[in-house]
């Protein structure tokens, strides 16, 4: 029997009969001129059943929930990868291929997905209601979850464990698409950051290897830092500061000129850039796809 519907017959079952005899005791005993109750000063045949029976009910549902629970572990799936938890971000790494990606995470329709949970700072929680419970991501300490997802659409995910400031800031998005499209996708995350042609992007990327590099990675050019989110295809996520911003250029402005305004507390500093160089950081990162 599924766990859940045995739970829910014990503890119907359970309702019936307290509520049963509450009724009959309140019916037979009630306060009446002519009632004698005699008083029962203890009775082990009852005391023992009434011991003996919620016992034996909670080695049932241990041995029930530990089966169920070893039946949700998945040794391994179709699509597996790897998230670390970052305040307040989240890294996302693919086990197939050179694909690194942040905040986002793309899996096939009707495909089993296997996920290694790792925290690079405090206790996280990944959360994405609709395919699945929550698995904490402890530091020091690898836990595995995993879904399959049956519907196409885009869910919003978000870590469920108390983390700091921006906690309620650490969002993500779980995209559910067609094999072909998560083929496609792959193949686009796969390939290095496309090289600007635009004269004003090409000064971009000047200004993001000198200003921004030792943070943050771009395939496919110096920039190597690991300290923030992989931006190779920054300009194809949904979202920009972990689902703080729409990943608009209206919103990729604010968030480069002043990201603490934007999400207080993050780790990324307030950079002195004049309009001029903001303008051509900004046309360069839109143009990473």
């Amino acid at each position: 029997m599924d766990l859940a519907v045995f739970l829910l017959v014990i503890s119907i079952i359970i309702l019936v009969v307290v509520e049963g005899w509450l009724i009959v005791a309140l019916v037979r005993f009630r306060n009446r001129p002519e009632a004698h109750v005699r008083q029962e000063h203890g009775n082990n045949t009852i005391e023992a059943v009434w011991t003996l029976i919620p016992a034996i009910l909670i080695v049932i549902i241990f041995v029930m929930t530990a089966r169920t629970m070893d039946s949700l572990e998945m040794p391994g799936g179709d699509v597996e990868l790897t998230v670390i938890g970052h305040q307040w971000w989240w890294e996302v790494r693919y086990a197939d291929g050179d694909l690194v990606t942040a905040n986002e995470i793309h899996v096939p329709v009707g495909r089993e997905v296997s996920i290694d949970l790792e925290s690079a700072d405090v206790i996280h929680s990944f959360w994405v209601p609709q395919v699945g419970g929550k698995t904490d991501l402890v530091p020091g300490h690898t836990n595995r979850t995993g879904f399959l997802a049956a519907t196409p659409g885009v869910y919003l995910g978000q870590c469920a464990e108390f983390c700091g400031l921006q906690h309620a800031h650490m969002r993500f998005y779980l995209v559910v698409e067609s094999a072909e499209d998560f083929s496609a996708w792959v193949r686009r995350q796969q390939a290095p950051a496309r090289e600007p042609t635009d004269p004003v992007a090409r000064q971009g990327k000047e200004v993001f290897l000198q200003m921004c590099g030792g943070c943050h990675a771009i395939r496919g050019t110096e920039a190597a830092g690991t300290l923030g989110p992989d931006l190779t295809h920054v300009a194809g996520r949904l979202s920009l500061g972990a689902g703080t911003l729409d990943n608009t250029t209206e919103n990729l402005r604010t968030w480069l000129r002043d990201p603490q305004a934007a999400k207080p507390g993050n780790l990324m500093p307030t950079m002195p850039l004049d309009e001029s160089r903001l303008d051509e950081l900004v046309a360069y990162l839109k143009g990473l796809e």
